[in-house]
C-alpha cells in the first residue's frame, strides 16, 4: 500500500510517502496565506507529484471533524474554517483522503511507533508557538462531542480575567508554549530568536529566571492535567523539548506538584519530531482503508 502523507502547518507543508513502514521523499513548501482554495490548489499539486497512491492522510492545522472539514481555524488562511477539506481533495484526486488535526495526527504516531507505543491510554501536548493537545484512550483517538477535544492550550490557570476572544489572557499557551519563553526572552536579549538558543544560555543570570517561570508554567498545567486524567503517561513534544535538561527541570517540578497516588504518571519526550504528524496521517488513512 502507498499513502500519501502531508503535514499542512501554518508556515510550512511537509509531505511524504508512506510505504511499507517507511517515509520517504520528504520534502516541504511554504504553506499559502491567501484563502482555503489555494490550500485545496496547493494540497492538490503536491499529491499529484507523488505519483500512484492508494490513499492520503492528512494532518492540518484547526479542530476536524469527522467528515475531514474544518470546524475551525483561527490561522493566516481566514476562510479555511468549514471548509470541506476531504470532499474537496476526494473529488479532485479520485482516492481515498484522510483529514486529522496536526496533534491529534502526531498522538497517533506516537502511540503507533513512537513514545506511546503499547500504551493504551496517554495524553499527548506539544509545545510550539501555541500549545495543541490529544487523548487517547483505549487505544483510539478521543474526539470529544464535538471533535475538539484535547484544546488544553485554552485551560485557563493563571487569572481570572476573560481568555477570549482571540487566545489573549488567561490560557495556558500564553503563559507555557515555546513562543512565551522565546518572546519574554528576547525582550531581555533580541539575539534569542527561537527555542534553541534560549536552551543554549538557559543559565545565564539574565535568562535563567524567565526559564525557571516557564518551567513552573509548564508544571502547572501538567498537575492539573494529571490531577483530573490520572494518565499513566504524557508524552510532550515540540522541539524544544527534545533539550533533555529542560525536560528534567518540567518532570521535576511536575512531580513536586502532585498529591499523594498521582506518582505513576510517566513523562516521555516524543520520539517521532516533525515528522510525527506526517506518519500518524498516513497511519490513520492505510488503517481506514
Amino acid at each position: 500500500m502507498r499513502v500519501g502523507a502531508v503535514d499542512f502547518g501554518g508556515t510550512a507543508i511537509k509531505y511524504g510517502i508512506w510505504e511499507a513502514g517507511q517515509l520517504t521523499g520528504l520534502s516541504e513548501r511554504p504553506s499559502p496565506t491567501g484563502c482555503a482554495a489555494d490550500v485545496v490548489d496547493a494540497l492538490t499539486d503536491i499529491i499529484n507529484g507523488l505519483g500512484k497512491l492508494d490513499a492520503v492522510g492528512i494532518s492540518t492545522r484547526g479542530q476536524v471533524d469527522g467528515n475531514g472539514a474544518i470546524l475551525y481555524d483561527n490561522g493566516p488562511v481566514a476562510d479555511y474554517t468549514g471548509t470541506p477539506l476531504k470532499a474537496l481533495l476526494e473529488a479532485r484526486l479520485g482516492i481515498p483522503v484522510w483529514v486529522e488535526n496536526d496533534v491529534n495526527a502526531a498522538a497517533w504516531g506516537e502511540a503507533c511507533l513512537g513514545a506511546g507505543k503499547g500504551c493504551g491510554d496517554f495524553l499527548c501536548l506539544t509545545y510550539g508557538t501555541g500549545i495543541g493537545g490529544a487523548i487517547v484512550l483505549n487505544g483510539q483517538l478521543y474526539r470529544g462531542a464535538n471533535w475538539s477535544a484535547g484544546e488544553f492550550g485554552a485551560m485557563q490557570l493563571f487569572s481570572q480575567k476573560p481568555a477570549w476572544p482571540g487566545f489573549g489572557g488567561a490560557y495556558y499557551e500564553n503563559f507555557a508554549s515555546a513562543a512565551a519563553l522565546v518572546d519574554g526572552a528576547k525582550a531581555v536579549d533580541p539575539a534569542l530568536t527561537d527555542g534553541k538558543k534560549v536552551c543554549a544560555c538557559m543559565d545565564d543570570p539574565a535568562i535563567a529566571p524567565l526559564v525557571e517561570q516557564w518551567v513552573s508554567n509548564i508544571g502547572w498545567g501538567l498537575s492539573s492535567l494529571i490531577h483530573v486524567f490520572n494518565p499513566g503517561l504524557i508524552v510532550l513534544g515540540g522541539g524544544i523539548l527534545q533539550n533533555e535538561e529542560l525536560f528534567r527541570r518540567i518532570d521535576t517540578f511536575t512531580r513536586a506538584q502532585l498529591m499523594p497516588g498521582f506518582e505513576v504518571v510517566q513523562l516521555k519526550q516524543a520520539q517521532l519530531g516533525n515528522r510525527a504528524g506526517l506518519i500518524g496521517a498516513a497511519l490513520l488513512a492505510e488503517r481506514s482503508l
